[in-house]
């Protein structure tokens, strides 16, 4: 797997906007109406892949959010894309 190489500051600033920006975009339905994680979203895999790495980093950096594991969570109702875009927009002016 292609590894994500950001540096803390605006470089994962600007990775967080990217990705919540293509969510926003993303058109499909509603993880609730699909009854699937986020594969049956409609999401390019590409973008899919981008976001699990993305999130993947900020786990190792200590940055740990709970809203964006409901991505593709099974043990929790699963968050939406606009969801998983806000929270990425909060969680980036943070930063």
């Amino acid at each position: 797997m292609e590894e994500l190489k950001v540096s803390v500051g605006d470089d994962l600033k600007a990775e967080a906007m990217a990705i919540a920006e293509r969510l926003r975009q993303a058109d499909g339905p509603a993880p609730e109406a699909t009854g699937g994680g986020s594969r049956q979203r409609a999401l390019p895999e590409e973008l899919r892949a981008q976001f699990v790495r993305y999130r993947t980093l900020l786990i190792q950096r200590g940055i740990f959010d709970p809203m964006l594991l409901r991505f593709d969570t099974a043990s929790a109702a699963q968050a939406s894309n606009g969801e998983i875009a806000e929270e990425l927009t909060k969680l980036a002016a943070t930063l």
